[in-house]
């Protein structure tokens, strides 16, 4: 799905997340992003999605779960792969989402999930090759590598429209899903103004 910067308003309005956030207790400041203009092309998780914290995850390093590699830290979380091709268009400004705001308390990840075409060794070299310095390699390692596409139920969206990649997740410390986002907007989703600014300040909302 892409959307032309003159809808974006009109999803924006349709999708609100809210309620949600406001259910888990979330920082004050992560309340104040509820009024950003770009809050709006988020919305919630559907019943019964989240993030599988005992499915492996396999980095450069070896493998981990969820909570071993990210718990106690905000996540961007953008389920990748090479054969989507809005998922290698934003993979860009994923990265310098992650040049300019990782931290002890907030990463962006792009985690590799069903992805036939490229083995880990290539993603390694397509990372490297893209000069996506910022963006560790990681990649589902559950049996059929669909485990978090499941868990996070991708395919059941809460405006009912199609549901599939790109899709982004907004993760917090405790590996709650607070948001999430599909498709991308005309131009990039993650080098948009009001994005970038959201992101932003959702980092920064966990210190």
């Amino acid at each position: 799905m892409t959307l032309n910067r003159r809808n974006l308003l009109t999803i924006m309005a349709a999708l609100p997340f809210a309620a949600g956030a406001r259910a888990q207790q979330l920082p004050p400041a992560m309340l104040e992003l509820m009024n950003h203009p770009a809050a709006g092309f988020f919305e919630a998780p559907p019943p019964g999605s989240g993030i599988p914290l005992n499915l492996p995850i396999r980095t450069h390093r070896g493998t981990g779960n969820w909570m071993q590699l990210f718990g106690g830290r905000a996540v961007l979380l953008d389920l990748w792969a090479s054969w989507c091709g809005p998922c290698l268009v934003e993979t860009p400004g994923l990265n310098a989402l992650a040049a300019n705001h990782n931290s002890e308390v907030f990463s962006v990840v792009a985690l590799q999930t069903a992805d036939p075409k490229t083995s880990f060794r290539e993603l390694i070299k397509l990372f490297a090759d893209n000069q996506l310095d910022n963006l560790v390699p990681m990649a589902d390692a559950s049996p059929d590598n669909w485990g978090y596409f499941r868990a996070l139920k991708v395919n059941h969206r809460n405006s009912g429209q199609s549901a599939g990649l790109p899709m982004a997740a907004l993760i917090g410390p405790d590996g709650r899903e607070i948001a999430r986002t599909y498709g991308t907007i005309e131009g990039g989703k993650w080098t948009h103004p009001l994005m970038m600014d959201f992101i932003s300040r959702f980092a920064k909302a966990w210190h």
